[in-house]
């Protein structure tokens, strides 16, 4: 960063041999967050979403950009708190910010950001690198922030026992530790070839978009999917005790959707700490069949922000 806030724009210099990858994510009160649940975790809400679109293209944070929307009536104190999840969140990343910009909202908040990555020139992971064949796997738990936000939309967020569930909404954590692991496995000199997405919007929702990427169709087991421990789930009631439906549904989990060959699932399982649930095949572009508990249930489909709620 040669020039940084202050100025009317930032200026940056990336290293020789890099690609730039440039992403832009946007959080909006009433939508992604409610401003009850603390404005300290709105902040580092939004800057985990924007950098986790960077871990899946195996790029390595180089500077964000932030443009806040405020109601007049907010006050410092807001503000400090927003600071310091945002802060911590980038500091984490080893990400600077780089500059941005406050404007007044006649109602809401709303937070958009910007990030700015680096790759290695021409090695940037895509969802377009699938082959009939691939290993379909993810690389964490799905379904927790599902839940907890089931749990806020309750009034129960902050009970003790829905911990787990409440840091997976509140504090979610994008996966830029396996950013060099990804950079291992598919370097100019390393064993092959990955294709790779974030699991923002859930798996219902993101796999499709990989498997379409890829000209090819998706099976997924259900039975294999990593979602919630029963008893969380079923501590919220019967409406939320199907561990697989929330790990399917998810949505903010921003762990990465991987597809491999097997032998590079296998290289790869170990240190990116996969957990199987599919595969991908040649048939109808983005059309995913589901097996196992979640068979027959074509009302799962995901969140979509133009079309309602989750399971709309």
């Amino acid at each position: 960063m040669l020039l940084g806030p202050g100025d009317d724009a930032a200026v940056l210099r990336p290293p020789a041999g890099h690609d730039v990858v440039w992403t832009v994510d946007d959080q909006v009160e009433g939508v992604h967050f409610e401003r009850h649940w603390g404005w300290e975790h709105v902040g580092a809400r939004a800057a985990a979403a924007c950098l986790s679109d960077l871990a899946a293209m195996g790029a390595r944070p180089f500077g964000l950009l932030l443009a806040l929307h405020l109601p007049p009536a907010t006050d410092g104190s807001c503000l400090d708190a927003f600071g310091r999840g945002l802060g911590d969140a980038l500091a984490a990343a080893g990400c600077p910010l780089v500059g941005g910009n406050v404007t007044r909202h006649p109602e809401r908040v709303a937070v958009s950001l910007s990030a700015l990555g680096l790759v290695a020139r021409g090695r940037a992971l895509r969802r377009d690198a699938g082959r009939p064949g691939d290993v379909l796997a993810v690389t964490g738990p799905l379904g927790l922030a599902r839940l907890g936000l089931a749990a806020a939309r309750a009034g129960r967020l902050f009970e003790p026992a829905l911990e787990r569930a409440r840091h997976a909404l509140l504090r979610p954590r994008p996966r830029l530790d396996l950013v060099p692991v990804l950079e291992a496995l598919t370097g100019a000199d390393g064993p092959g070839r990955l294709a790779v997405m974030d699991l923002s919007d859930g798996l219902a929702r993101d796999l499709p978009r990989l498997a379409l990427a890829s000209g090819l169709a998706a099976v997924v087991d259900g039975a294999r999917l990593p979602g919630p421990p029963p008893a969380l789930a079923a501590s919220l009631g019967p409406g939320e005790a199907d561990p697989p439906a929330l790990a399917w549904l998810g949505g903010e989990d921003y762990e990465l959707l991987v597809a491999a060959s097997p032998s590079l699932f296998e290289r790869a399982r170990a240190p990116l700490g996969l957990v199987a649930i599919g595969r991908l095949e040649a048939g109808v572009p983005g059309r995913v069949t589901l097996e196992g508990p979640l068979a027959g249930r074509p009302h799962l489909v995901g969140f979509d922000h133009f079309a309602g709620a989750p399971g709309a």
